[in-house]
């Protein structure tokens, strides 16, 4: 009959632990030596001993469950920072489960923000199809401007020419700042044409004249550039309807026109 091998033993003494080598450490556990040595140098995860003479790097077998422990949580995700900072504290399954529960929220929203890159990249595919060249949309902050405008209803959009020429007459040319364009209330989809013509002020107007001094109030604007003719802006629009559509803003105000001498910049306040 076989002996136990325990019977060889001295009365009293105990096999010593497993001791292995950073190679052997690594054959064992699946993880490079390399890895081992990183992991050391970010106070992730230690050698149980290191020898004061050759620096050898020596494990105990209890340690490959400890390094199991990194590696399944690295590869659900979790950062190694986060992990050093989780095994440096004592820990239990409610530790763990509120790391894995905040991982997972973290991973939700990045499917989130992927879904939505995709639809955007899947609309700007789709205006390659729709439009003669590529309208490029830009968001941005600007802030309010004292303004002179003169608020009417139209028949047609070339109506708003002279209503901007006899608004010019209007203001002294000291007090303009040289930007100007148009505020459309009510565009041919509607039904009706409102518009609100305006110069940007740079220093007070007199207020007795036949226009509104006002501020244009500070937006976050969804801007596109096009040449001056209406086939050209009306594209530029287009364009913007269908980009704020697909990304669920909703118009904050009057849309606005800048005139940018020979472009048109076409801007929509947006929510």
């Amino acid at each position: 009959m076989a002996s136990n091998w325990k019977s060889y033993l001295p009365v009293g003494e105990l096999p010593m632990p497993a001791n292995y080598r950073i190679g052997e450490f690594a054959e064992l556990s699946g993880v490079s030596a390399k890895t081992l040595r990183f992991y050391d140098e970010i106070g992730l995860f230690r050698p149980a001993a290191i020898d004061s003479r050759t620096r050898y790097r020596h494990y105990r077998p209890h340690q490959l469950e400890e390094l199991a422990s990194i590696l399944a949580l690295k590869s659900l995700g979790v950062p190694l920072h986060e992990i050093r900072a989780f095994l440096a504290r004592p820990s239990s399954t409610h530790d763990r489960r509120t790391l894995l529960t905040r991982l997972k929220a973290t991973v939700e929203q990045s499917i989130h923000s992927a879904t939505q890159s995709l639809a955007w990249i899947d609309a700007a595919l789709g205006e390659l199809d729709r439009a003669p060249r590529p309208i490029s949309i830009v968001v941005k902050r600007r802030p309010a401007m004292p303004i002179a405008s003169f608020r009417t209803p139209v028949d047609t959009y070339a109506d708003v020419v002279a209503i901007e020429q006899q608004l010019q007459r209007a203001l002294p040319a000291h007090c303009l700042a040289g930007t100007c364009g148009v505020l459309w209330h009510r565009c041919a989809d509607s039904g009706s044409l409102e518009a609100e013509p305006f110069f940007v002020l740079k220093q007070p107007a007199p207020s007795h004249r036949p226009y509104t001094l006002k501020q244009l109030p500070a937006a976050t604007l969804a801007c596109a550039y096009s040449d001056s003719d209406d086939a050209s802006a009306e594209q530029a629009y287009a364009a913007l309807r269908r980009w704020t559509h697909a990304r669920h803003y909703r118009l904050a105000g009057p849309k606005r026109e800048l005139y940018l001498d020979p472009l048109l910049e076409v801007q929509f306040p947006i929510h």
